[in-house]
This record gives structure tokens, sequence and C-alpha cells, in this order.
């Protein structure tokens, strides 16, 4: 599977880190960021706590959930914001659930996966383009803003944005990360516009939302952890690694995109031959060793394969429905009847199925909502040529 072999490598590249137990504006973590006793894992590198504040709830039933707490942490790189991560958790535990987020809905993301969804819990993740609006947003953006600003640090306005929505029927983690992909080059975010038609039609754009979303599905492993308060636990001092890679030659290889690339792992041995960790003499072989493993799935593999068992199943099973058809009516017309009003009985039952579980788990909700969103810091992406 695809985020088992990505957590299995990537890890490998994690560095050691202190995380921080409690948020105060200026201060530096790495590791992980608690809010509220909930932890959100961090990228590898440091993470300054530019905001803190409460935010507010946009839809959904706000005055049963209470104050929801928010932070915005940012990295920086030279005089610029590199990333920034917004966190949203509730104060007040609720009975029923948080409902979901519309990105993991709707149409228009880059990428999208639910893990799980009930009346009362969910997970899910997705990736997407978002630009951070000029003016408004919440006290804990605000707070970041000026954070850069009294220092003198460029703010991106376009960015590639990861975002996760953890949540059980009492509590919820809301975390999206935003990474300004200035080493994409020609393709980063303020250059150019990443809609799904762009990323399907351009391999490159691709690659990048491939190896995103594979971040993403590492990266969700340690939710989980966090929601419970457990992640140091999870992470042993270390960080996940940034989802982007560092190119030098400013141009996209698909190959040399994420931290657990062939490319990637070539640059480490060879640091550790320099330091003398591995022997010099050995590097042809690991070289080796990376160059003949195969490449992780894509989405585009996984479906694929998902049709074929679909397809596989579904001829296995019409074949011995005709089958038993034929040995009791010893008629070939009789028996492809028979088959076929089978095949039409079960998938009218299914979507039946279907919709009355529907039903029945949009009944459940008392108290909640079945969209819950907060103040984001984004707005719609213009189309840049």
């Amino acid at each position: 599977m695809r985020h088992g072999q990505a957590a299995a490598a990537a890890l490998s590249f994690c560095v050691w880190s202190m995380p921080a137990l409690a948020l105060e504006v200026g201060e530096t973590l790495t590791g992980y960021a608690e809010l509220q006793g909930r932890q959100v894992p961090l990228p590898e590198g440091e993470w300054v706590v530019a905001g803190l504040g409460n935010n507010t709830i946009v839809s959904g039933v706000a005055g049963a959930y209470g104050t929801i707490e928010n932070a915005v942490l940012l990295q920086f790189n030279g005089d610029k914001a590199r990333g920034i991560v917004e966190i949203n958790t509730n104060t007040i535990s609720v009975t029923e659930g948080w409902g979901t987020t519309d990105a993991c809905l709707r149409d228009g993301v880059l990428a999208k996966l639910n893990l799980y969804r009930t009346a009362v819990d969910g997970f899910c993740y997705f990736v997407t383009e978002t630009a951070q609006p000029v003016t408004g947003g919440t006290d804990a953006w605000k707070a970041a803003k000026a954070f850069t600003a009294e220092r003198g640090y460029a703010m991106p306005q376009e960015w590639l944005t990861v975002g996760f929505r953890l949540s059980n029927r009492h509590d919820i983690l809301d975390a999206r990360y935003h990474f300004d992909g200035l080493e994409l080059g020609t393709l980063a975010p303020s250059m150019t516009t990443w809609s799904p038609e762009t990323v399907v039609t351009d391999p490159d754009k691709y690659a990048v939302v491939n190896d995103l979303n594979a971040w993403a599905g590492l990266t969700s492993e340690l939710f989980e952890s966090g929601l419970r308060g457990r992640l140091a636990e999870k992470l042993h001092g270390r960080s996940v690694p940034q989802p982007l890679a560092v190119l030098e030659t400013g141009t996209i290889d698909p190959s040399a995109v994420g931290r657990a690339s062939k490319a990637a792992r070539k640059r480490a041995l060879q640091e550790l031959a320099a330091e003398g960790v591995i022997r010099e003499d050995d590097l042809a072989s690991y070289f080796a060793a990376v160059d003949n493993t195969a490449p992780p799935p894509t989405l585009e593999n996984y479906y694929q394969t998902l049709v074929a068992k679909m397809i596989s199943f579904n001829l296995f099973r019409v074949s011995v429905d005709y089958l038993l058809a034929y040995i009791v009516t010893v008629s070939a017309a009789v028996s492809g009847y028979i088959t076929a009003s089978i095949v039409v009985t079960h998938s009218m039952a299914q979507i039946a199925n279907d919709l009355a579980w529907d039903s029945y788990i949009a009944g459940q909700r008392k108290d909640g909502s079945e969209l819950v969103e907060f103040d984001y810091i984004e707005r719609p992406v213009e189309t840049k040529s």
C-alpha cells in the first residue's frame, strides 16, 4: 500500500526533536504542537507560534459547540514565511460529533480521501491550492501577519495546502498545512494555477500532488494518537518529513519529489559515506538497491486495481449464478434470463440498502450538523496565466 510504504521510507529521514508542551506566542516548536491537550504533528524544522486566539464557526450549530481554540504557526526560511500550520480544536466536548468539512466533500480539490465517516465521528484529508486573505481572518491570523511584518518577513499569498479533519463523538482536531512550494521553481503556486484540470494534464504537477497525497497518508497515521494526546509515544522524539523535495536544478523530476524519493535517498547515502557512517566501497551496492526499488503505487494504480477486482468478482459471481441456473433448467436462454434478473435485483437492492443507511446515519444527528466549518485563512484562488 502506498501509505504504508511512504510511512516506512519517510520516517527513516525524520529528525530528532524535543516538542514543547504548551503554546505561547513567540515560542519555537519542533516535533508537534499541543493545544487543549491535543497534538498536531509538525514537519521537520522549527515552527514559531505566531498567533493564538479563538475561532468562530461559520456553519453548524455554534451555540452547541462553544469556543474553538485557534493557533497559527509559521516556519521561516531566509526572509520569507515558507510554511503555515493552522490548528482548530474545541474547548467544550459535545455528544453528537462534529460533522465534516466541505473540502473533504466537494469537487475541485486536487486530492481527497475519507478514511471513515459515521454519524458521530470521521477522519479525512485533502490536498488543494489556497490563497491567504489580504484582510480579515481570525485574531490568531491577524496576530501572525503582524508578527511577520514586525520582523520584516515576507508572507506569500498562494500556497499548496494539505488539510486534516479528525473528530470523534466528543472532540475535534482540524489542521491545515500550507506550503509555498518555492522548491517547485516555475510550478510554484505563486506562478501557476493548480487546478484539477491543470494537474491531470501536467505529469510534473501530478507527481507533486501524488507526493503530497502520500505525505498526507503518512501524517494521518499520527493524528489518531494526537487527538488522544499520545503523539510523543508515536513520534519517539522525531518529526515528520517535509512533503516537498528541495530541487537543485529548478525543474521538476518526478523521481526527485519527496523525502523518500530515490534522489533524496542517494543524497542521504552520500552524506552518510562522507561522515564515515557507511563505507565508500558500499555506495555502489546501496545505489543499485535504491535504483531497483519499484516506485510506490499511485492513486491511479489503486483505482485500476480496485476496478479490476470488482470486474473479476462480478464475472465470477455471474458465472456461478448462470451455472446453477443451467443445472436446474438445462436451458441456456432461461439460465441467461435468470442470471440477468439476479444481477438487476442485487444492484437495486444494494442501492436501496445504501440509501437506507445514509438516511439512518443522517437521522442520528440531533445537536450537531453535517457540515461544520471554521474561519480558515484562505480565499478562492484567482486563475493565473
